[in-house]
């Protein structure tokens, strides 16, 4: 039973596990283990920043090829943008450092850009119960103050499946979404274990002892979403193993259908 082979793959290990795996291309929920769990999103709120810059984008609010000046004041850890001498960038490059290199620089000047209103009405007009943005990226006063971004696995996985079917925005900006999605550089949760090459449109989030990821995979069996975020866990390492542990059981499982179909 595949509900008991993902329970057992992480029996063992320290942490609060949150999960949903859905068959998209037969629109079947196949497992959710506590998805409705409010978590600090980490760097997975910027999925929501995304689709809010690309909604403006297709209202001609915002375009790609628009250039943002980036000015030391902007800048903090973790950005790319940061360590670049480069002071110019356009909104479709800033949308996808934020997505594939999780850049925080980027997503704060998107977020300025964005306003936290805009992004926070996308929330509720997709009926994401449990998450908000409160602060921006590194401000770490904002966070004592108890300022924190929380999601939920299962309003990650509404999106991600909204982006998936073409029904968030139009068709082509989701295509945008997902192609960047796809180009992750984070590979060291869902396919930790995975030796096959396969395609995944996947956003990660980590913070002490928490680590979070997302993905769509696109299995030869079939098109199947999975979200694993775990809080609380004995280290990253420990979580990492987590979500790579049920990512590679879900991924088997899959494998093993095909296997048996030929």
């Amino acid at each position: 039973m595949l509900d008991q082979d993902i329970m057992k793959s992480f029996q063992n290990d320290v942490g609060n596990v949150s999960i949903v795996l859905k068959d998209l291309k037969n629109d079947a929920l196949m497992f959710q283990l506590d998805p409705h769990r409010v978590v600090a999103s980490a760097s997975t709120i910027k999925i929501l920043i995304m689709i809010e810059a690309l909604r403006q984008i297709m209202e001609q609010r915002l375009s790609f090829d628009e250039l943002v000046e980036v000015k030391d004041e902007d800048k903090v850890d973790f950005s790319i943008i940061t360590e670049l001498n480069v002071k110019h960038y356009s909104i479709k490059d800033l949308i996808t450092l934020m997505i594939i290199t999780s850049d925080n620089t980027a997503t704060n000047i998107l977020i300025d850009i964005l306003g936290y209103g805009n992004i926070n009405k996308m929330a509720e007009d997709l009926k994401l119960e449990g998450t908000v943005l409160r602060r921006k990226m590194m401000d770490f006063e904002a966070a004592k103050q108890g300022k924190q971004n929380v999601t939920t696995a299962w309003d990650m996985a509404v999106m991600m499946e909204a982006l998936y079917k073409g029904t968030i925005l139009d068709e082509s900006m989701c295509q945008v979404a997902l192609d960047i999605l796809k180009r992750q550089q984070h590979k060291d949760l869902l396919t930790r274990y995975i030796a096959d090459d396969i395609v995944v449109a996947n956003k990660t989030g980590d913070l002490q002892n928490l680590n979070h990821d997302i993905g769509i995979f696109y299995h030869p069996y079939t098109d199947y979403l999975l979200g694993v975020f775990v809080t609380d866990a004995e280290s990253n390492i420990g979580a990492k193993h987590i979500i790579g542990k049920v990512s590679k059981t879900v991924y088997d499982y899959f494998s093993n259908k095909m296997s048996s179909l030929k």
